[in-house]
């Protein structure tokens, strides 16, 4: 529910405002330990108050983003109220001109156009629903930086909402119909092979090789579909969802992903995204990169004797897998230099062994980061100094290296240093997940279908794909995601009927967009820049 404020009221004779500063209040209902409360969040400066009721229900207003405006707060919608409208008495208000946040949203719509983003959304989408609806979304999630702003009110701030003019901002509040449509897997399909076919005209061989990983999405949503019961990823037993995500290798960008409930982690799982990328996109995955969760009797046995496919994942330290056993093995060698090696800034000891796991033959891989063990063992001995003195000697030995020792497990023989910067290699799509969870709001799953889920999940990963490539340009250049739209947020245009006339650049802003090539226009016809986006006109 919207209300409207007022400040060092003016009243009249009849009890009416006629001076003061106002704003839009909104109540919302606050989960505070499973009691819900009301508070009162400010959603919009109204300005300067022309005229308002007594009851505050409606008035005219002079907004420094909208200029002379009307607002009714029942029905929460603005108007442009007529020159001879009563309320504005003899009195001659001067239209404020609109400054519209100008940065952020250029420089997305722009790079989108560049990069080629916006000619496949609209080619994908075109058909389905509203190509606008979707790049409105998409600007919302990628620059809002953060901030828990609304996508309505985001988009009617923005620049974006002249060329996306076509979508009512306020039905972007709860878009249901639009996650609805998102959620339908033909959209998915499309999305996929389109951006897949895109990406190899730049690189014939994007998606030739590919790494697959998963990441739990617990949430607060009792009745997601999706959710099961599982401890994979938290430490702690509670209801979640996993995001399975195929990483290309080269370029760090999804291919494909799918959406399962929490319980389900095991080879079958692994095989049908195998074959659904193989069947959809036509991309055979080679490789494969697996944390412990994953290995299992059945994987192990899957990829034992397969040519056609790589396995390497981390032995996990449970009853069945000799994790202690080699280190029994190999311990009187982990300080020989012969063994030692440097990766990533760290010293590591590193041996082989081909033996029968879960009744396969496979090989095994003994690792000691000595770095990690060296801090941790300290940390252990100077918190624990009595229990350490009572450890027998060979596990005052096992302290010495168990807080960098590790396993890999592999389906074919090569040097450790070549198998563990394989498994290294799971770094980018732990970057992708952080990346996702960080800037894009993957989390939390707020919809209560399957279907709305699903479509949720589409949004973002597309969201996800621009903003890492957005992330790699600036990484090149030291910069970040914050600091871009931090700066470009703060150039503001002002609207001249079909035009956008913008304010003069800061060096700063100037500099973040150098980093893709896109100038700082002085001012934008909006048509031009809508057929530009291939929006009708």
């Amino acid at each position: 529910m919207s209300f409207i404020r007022i400040q060092t009221p003016k009243l009249d004779s009849d009890g009416n405002y006629i001076g003061g500063s106002a704003s839009i209040l909104e109540s919302v209902y606050v989960n505070d330990g499973g009691k819900f409360h009301c508070r009162q969040k400010n959603r919009e400066s109204l300005g300067q108050v022309v005229f308002c009721d007594k009851e505050r229900k409606c008035g005219i207003f002079l907004s420094k983003q909208r200029g002379l405006v009307a607002y009714d707060s029942q029905k929460d919608e603005f108007s442009i109220p007529d020159d001879d409208d009563p309320r504005l008495g003899k009195r001659e208000h001067e239209a404020a001109p609109v400054h519209t946040v100008f940065g952020d949203s250029y420089l997305l719509m722009e790079f989108m156009r560049k990069n080629g983003y916006a000619g496949l959304l609209r080619n994908v989408f075109d058909r389905n629903f509203s190509y606008e609806r979707i790049l409105a979304h998409l600007i919302h999630d990628i620059a809002k930086d953060g901030s828990r702003i609304s996508c309505s009110d985001f988009i009617s701030k923005s620049f974006s909402s002249y060329i996306l003019d076509s979508v009512s901002t306020k039905s972007l509040r709860s878009d249901s119909a639009y996650f609805d449509a998102m959620g339908d897997d033909d959209v998915k399909v499309s999305f996929f092979r389109s951006f897949v076919s895109m990406m190899r005209k730049k690189d014939k061989d994007f998606g030739k090789a590919c790494y697959v990983d998963s990441t739990p999405l617990p949430n607060d949503i009792v009745d997601n579909p999706f959710n099961a019961l599982c401890s994979h990823g938290t430490g702690v037993c509670e209801m979640m969802s996993r995001l399975v995500l195929v990483l290309d290798d080269k370029y760090g960008l999804p291919v494909w992903y799918d959406f399962i409930g929490g319980s389900i982690l095991d080879v079958s799982t692994i095989m049908k995204v195998v074959d659904d990328v193989k069947a959809t996109l036509d991309i055979t995955i080679d490789s494969l990169v697996l944390d412990a969760g994953y290995v299992s009797k059945e994987m192990l046995s899957a990829f034992a004797s397969s040519s056609s496919k790589t396995l390497v994942a981390r032995m996990p330290a449970r009853k069945g897998y000799p994790f202690r056993e080699l280190y029994s093995m190999f311990h009187r060698e982990m300080d020989k230099g012969k063994y030692a090696f440097v990766m990533r800034n760290h010293t590591y000891f590193g041996q082989k062994k081909e033996m029968v796991v879960q009744g396969v033959r496979i090989w095994c891989y003994v690792y000691v980061d000595k770095e990690n063990a060296l801090m941790g063992a300290r940390r252990y001995m100077m918190e624990n100094a009595e229990e350490y003195s009572s450890l027998s000697l060979h596990d005052k030995d096992w302290t010495l290296v168990k807080y960098g020792y590790f396993v890999l497990v592999a389906n074919y023989e090569a040097s450790p240093e070549e198998i563990l910067s394989s498994y290294f290699s799971r770094a980018k799509i732990e970057e992708v997940f952080k990346t996702a969870k960080s800037y894009i709001a993957l989390l939390p799953l707020s919809k209560w279908t399957a279907q709305r889920i699903k479509g949720k999940i589409l949004s973002d990963m597309i969201a996800l794909i621009i903003t890492l490539n957005l992330q790699k340009e600036l990484n090149s250049c030291g910069e970040s995601l914050n600091d871009l739209w931090g700066a470009c947020s703060s150039l503001m245009c002002i609207r001249n009927k079909g035009e956008a006339i913008v304010e003069t650049a800061s060096k700063r802003v100037k500099e973040l967009f150098s980093i893709f090539s896109i100038p700082v226009p002085a001012s934008v016809r909006i048509n031009d820049f809508k057929k530009a986006l291939q929006i009708k006109v």
